[in-house]
């Protein structure tokens, strides 16, 4: 039988969703089968860089995804029955980067647990970061970034926010190809390249563990 990834990498969705519920009922971790999604989601998007896969592919490999969060999200440990969320994160791939799958990833993950989650898509300017922090009032900054040529729009993001974030009171999160140098050049409190990683430091922040 074909990983689960390796058939998501291969646009496959009703065999996609047909493992998913198999996996599920021989009891894996729903986190551990969003990280086999994530790595399938990965190899799509290697596809699309050689230039075998094209946009349409890119968008089937998003739905078919959305499809499997849709299956997982009844069996996360959520409290369903809480209305308020979370907590609120506003997120988007910085200025001069339009990857968006790893952030599409952690974005359906955060809200499977309760988080309200504002995405301001890709090449986002640290201005309208700011901005929606301010409207929003949301305590957490998630910013993605995939090219090491962006690293400089990161820190110029993460200098904005702190200047006028006065009380101190928004945690900022970096992910991507991103690593602890990376994190100290931005000054960003925590890196992640990691979905399920990502998850656990919002939790932490917002005090739900």
């Amino acid at each position: 039988m074909p990983s689960l990834a390796q058939v998501i990498c291969d646009l496959n969705e009703s065999m996609a969703l047909e493992l998913v519920q198999h996996r599920l009922a021989m009891g894996d971790k729903p986190l551990d089968i969003v990280e086999e999604c994530r790595n399938g989601m990965i190899a799509v998007g290697e596809r699309y860089a050689r230039g075998e896969y094209f946009l349409g592919d890119l968008v089937l490999s998003a739905e078919i995804f959305h499809e499997i969060m849709r299956v997982l999200a009844p069996t996360m440990d959520v409290k369903k029955t809480e209305r308020r969320p979370v907590g609120k994160i506003v997120f988007g791939t910085v200025e001069g980067d339009i990857h968006d799958i790893g952030k599409n990833i952690t974005i359906s993950l955060l809200r499977c647990y309760g988080f309200e989650v504002y995405d301001l898509g890709v090449n986002v300017p640290p201005d309208k970061f700011v901005h929606h922090l301010k409207e929003t009032g949301a305590g957490i900054l998630c910013l993605s970034a995939l090219l090491s040529s962006c690293f400089e729009a990161l820190q110029r993001t993460v200098k904005l926010v702190r200047l006028l974030d006065e009380q101190g009171r928004i945690k900022i999160l970096i992910g991507g190809l991103v690593n602890e140098k990376v994190r100290q050049y931005a000054g960003a409190d925590e890196w992640v390249d990691d979905a399920r990683r990502g998850v656990t430091i919002c939790q932490k922040w917002m005090g739900v563990l």
